[in-house]
This record gives structure tokens, sequence and C-alpha cells, in this order.
């Protein structure tokens, strides 16, 4: 069974896209993330590996092959999974993955700056926060995406509770997440690295992380930028299927 992780701002019903093109066996185990939507709300993580953990104990109840797909903040905490659960899954996705921040300076930024996101969604309210959120550069390459799926993925981040998503960014925020990159290289099953050929960052952190372990590999899309959900699911679909082929098959 695979289990899907959703980024900041997003829901399960972000995968819809994919869902809709993917060819699952069962369908996939899809949980809200902390602080998001009405079901985000049964999570009470007060730290990052907290909500691991919490992944971690819904994992561990379906049957194996256990696969999973992570984008951005789902990816982040995917590779939590991989790192401090190792055996629990037979395959991941990561999509738009960072490893964390290693330097003290840099948290203290990250830090800085997600407190004043936090402190805009609970005194702006919601749908300023989303109109900043989208017109960062990380996002410029939906331009060319239709109006009627832009406008579902703005009613999906307008459908969250201004201080869920702040208290997301406080509890999983990049400042909070462990940094991973030391423990990359002990991963020991095969691990796609997502990320859209026009997303230079990620792309390159892709290639950092697949250097230090030949069991990841790194895929980059055409064409597309940050969001794969919604900018190129077809090609999320395919490398799903393609990791539940060679999971069956027990290939490594």
């Amino acid at each position: 069974m695979w289990m899907l992780l959703h980024g900041f701002t997003g829901s399960p019903d972000t995968w819809e896209a994919v869902t809709g093109q993917a060819d699952f066996d069962q369908s996939p185990l899809a949980p809200a993330l902390l602080g998001h939507g009405a079901r985000g709300r049964v999570s009470k993580a007060t730290c990052f590996n907290e909500e691991v953990s919490r992944l971690a104990a819904l994992a561990s109840a379906v049957e194996p092959p256990r696969l999973l797909c992570g984008y951005s903040l789902g990816a982040r905490l995917g590779l939590g999974l991989l790192s401090e659960h190792p055996g629990l899954f037979d395959a991941a996705i990561l999509i738009g993955v960072h490893p964390g921040l290693e330097g003290d300076a840099e948290r203290s930024e990250r830090r800085a700056s997600d407190a004043g996101r936090a402190r805009a969604l609970r005194e702006e309210g919601l749908e300023t926060f989303v109109a900043a959120w989208e017109a960062q550069p990380l996002f410029r390459t939906q331009g060319a995406l239709s109006d009627r799926a832009l406008a579902r993925q703005r009613e999906i981040r307008l459908s969250h509770d201004a201080g869920g998503l702040a208290r997301s960014l406080e509890v999983l925020g990049l400042a909070e997440m462990p940094a991973y990159g030391a423990t990359v290289s002990s991963i020991d099953v095969p691990v796609t690295l997502m990320a859209g050929a026009r997303d230079d960052k990620f792309c390159e952190l892709a290639r950092g992380l697949a250097r230090d372990n030949p069991r990841l590999e790194p895929l980059f899309v055409e064409g597309a930028g940050h969001n794969l959900l919604i900018e190129a699911p077809e090609a999320v679909a395919s490398a799903i299927e393609r990791a539940t082929r060679r999971a069956l098959e027990g290939v490594p």
C-alpha cells in the first residue's frame, strides 16, 4: 500500500490528479498532516519527530509492501520516516525534498522567517497569506496551468484554518526538522528523488543526496517546476507505477 504525504497548505486531495492516473492495487493511505484541515487536528505532535512517529504508526498498521511518496513538506517527513524507521518501507519517492539545515545561522534565519509567516497567518488571515504564498518565485512555473487547476489548488489552500497552518510552520518548518544529510547514506531501499527540471534548487539537492547513496536515484521532469503533483501528475503516476512493479518483483 502507498502512503501519500502532501505539502504545506495542501491536503490529501492535492493528490487527485496523480491518483486519477496511477494504477493502484489498493486505495492509498493519505493522511492529513499536522495543522492541515479538520483531519489534521488529530495530530498532537509537538515536534517534527513526533509527527514522523505518528505517521510511522499509521504505516506500520498496513500490510507490506509499504511504499511512500511525499511532496515538499511530505517529502521532508518521508525522509524522516526512512531515516528514523529503517525497514518500514520497501521503496519511496520523494518530490522536492530538502534534507534539513546543517548550520545554526541558517536555522535561526529560517525560524525567524517562519515565525513571521505564522504571525501573518494569525494577524492578517488565511486569504492574505495564501495570496502571498502563491506569489513566491518557487511557483512561477505554474503560470501555464489551467485556471481550473489553479482554482482547485487555491480552494484546498483556503480550506484550512489559519491557526492550524501557523502551528504547522512552528512544529514542522524547515528550521525544526533534524538535518538528515548524514543519515542518507544508510538508507537501504530504492528511493526516487523527483524534481521539476525548472526547479534548480531542488534538482541540486537531489543530485547531492544521490551522490551519497547509490540506492537514491534522481529523476528530473522536463518543463516542470516545484509542484509536480499539479504540474506533471502523469510523471508522478508513472514513477509510482514503476516503484510498485519493482517492489512486487523484488527488484533492488
